[in-house]
């Protein structure tokens, strides 16, 4: 119980820096394993978040504390991502998408009939219509 209680005790003795770093590591690990991120960005995440805990540990009043509390709070992040995959398995909400196939395209809507004007006779809206329909002839 010895180990628990250096732990307890070098959270007592955190700095401003030391949150930082902890901060640092664990978004940055969660972006690395994360799929919301581009490979380049996941690649740099993860270095920052192996260098902040490196700094942490070596940083930490006692270094065994300091990598007790990485190493638990990975644990925890890993705990949390197993009891959301398995909730979400449970309730059915898991859904392989087929990244290999592509989707259907939707279909284009009709275009709608334009509306009678009221101010204008259908015999003088006849030759503008057409003159503006694809292929007609000119009359000069």
């Amino acid at each position: 119980m010895t180990m628990f209680n250096d732990v307890a005790e070098s959270l007592r003795a955190m700095t401003s820096l030391h949150l930082l770093l902890a901060f640092l590591a664990f978004i940055g690990y969660m972006v690395a394993e994360g799929q919301l991120a581009p490979a380049r960005v996941r690649l740099y995440s993860g270095f920052i978040a192996a260098a902040s805990a490196l700094w942490f540990v070596i940083d930490s009043p006692q270094w065994t504390a300091g990598a007790m509390l990485i190493a638990l709070a990975v644990g925890a992040i890993g705990l949390f991502t197993a009891t959301v995959w398995v909730l979400s398995a449970a309730l059915g909400l898991r859904r392989t998408a087929s990244i290999g196939h592509a989707a259907q395209p939707l279909p284009l809507p009709l275009p709608l009939p334009l509306p009678e004007a009221p101010g204008i006779p259908a015999d003088r809206r006849a030759p503008i219509v057409a003159a503006t329909r694809p292929g007609a002839l000119q009359s000069h």
